[in-house]
């Protein structure tokens, strides 16, 4: 886990002016449209293929609590940079049983996958493996989410940023414009401290080639107690509607549920809410306390 910092030292210069701009997008009191059948939507909820086999044999079981608990969209790991070995898929089956238990109770799915960024063809099969992949009752995910971090064998500098645009080029081209594909980024304000982790990240490309982008805001790493929760959230928010406009589409993903106390999950749906994003959720599901689903219960 990364050190805590102040929020002093996170919050990029100018975003004041940039975050009142962007509240002032959307009228105030105006919530956003119902999950209905949009992925990214409201409340979400992350499940990992390191969740577990407690999670992994159940997933009708987790799937109700899940709803009863507000959930609106969860967020269902495919792949990842190594799992599975031989395959492009983790578990089909029980991919198939969460589809069909969040259906039947009106959430929404979207796949996500974690890429190295060093095989574009390879990693562009594992993708479409998850894009394409139909249930035997013919049901599929409703969107798909492209986890953009890199790991320990991400080549660097210009062949990454390279790599990346390529990806999403043919993801979106075998998908159509139609098709709502997320892009999973870190931190922004993270970024603007960690610099060697991703200089000059690739706002551009995220998008031109994606819907919802989904940055990793973390305030558990970053700053402690409510206030400097909320300054943190938005500031990631105020700093992607600069970059990539005031309309675009954002679901923010707090920090590790585990590690975040009840004042700073209230603050954080807090800025949310007041922000008007698209959605929101915390890391991860098996994470979550009765704290965390109380305060998501407020979440527009």
């Amino acid at each position: 886990m990364r050190p805590r910092r102040g929020v002093a030292s996170v919050l990029v210069p100018g975003l004041v002016g940039a975050l009142l701009g962007c509240l002032l997008v959307v009228p105030v009191g105006t919530a956003p449209a119902a999950a209905g059948g949009r992925p990214f939507t409201g409340s979400g909820t992350w499940v990992s293929i390191f969740s577990g086999d407690a999670v992994w044999d159940h997933p009708e079981r987790h799937v109700r609590r899940m709803q009863q608990r507000g959930v609106h969209t969860l967020f269902l790991q495919t792949a990842s940079t190594t799992r599975p070995v031989g395959t492009d898929l983790f578990r089909p089956s029980q991919l198939a049983r969460f589809i069909h238990a969040a259906h039947a109770r009106r959430m929404r799915v979207v796949a996500w996958y974690l890429p190295p960024l060093r095989r574009v063809g390879r990693e562009y099969e594992r993708a479409m493996a998850a894009i394409r992949f139909r249930t035997g009752r013919g049901e599929r995910f409703d969107g798909f989410a492209l986890d953009i971090e890199p790991s320990a064998s991400t080549p660097k500098g210009v062949t990454r940023d390279d790599n990346l645009r390529r990806l999403s080029s043919r993801i979106r081209a075998s998908v159509g414009v139609s098709y709502r594909l997320g892009a999973i980024i870190p931190s922004p304000m993270g970024m603007a401290v960690s610099t060697r982790f991703w200089p000059s990240f690739p706002y551009e490309t995220v998008g031109r080639f994606y819907d919802v982008v989904l940055p990793m805001s973390y305030h558990t790493y970053r700053v402690r107690g409510a206030r400097d929760t909320y300054a943190y959230t938005m500031s990631n928010i105020a700093f992607l509607r600069e970059r990539l406009g005031p309309a675009a589409s954002i679901h923010v993903i707090g920090g590790e549920a585990g590690a975040s106390n009840d004042a700073e999950t209230t603050a954080f749906v807090q800025a949310c809410n007041d922000a008007q994003v698209t959605g929101a959720s915390l890391w991860h599901y098996t994470r979550y306390g009765p704290e965390d689903w109380r305060a998501f219960r407020r979440l527009l």
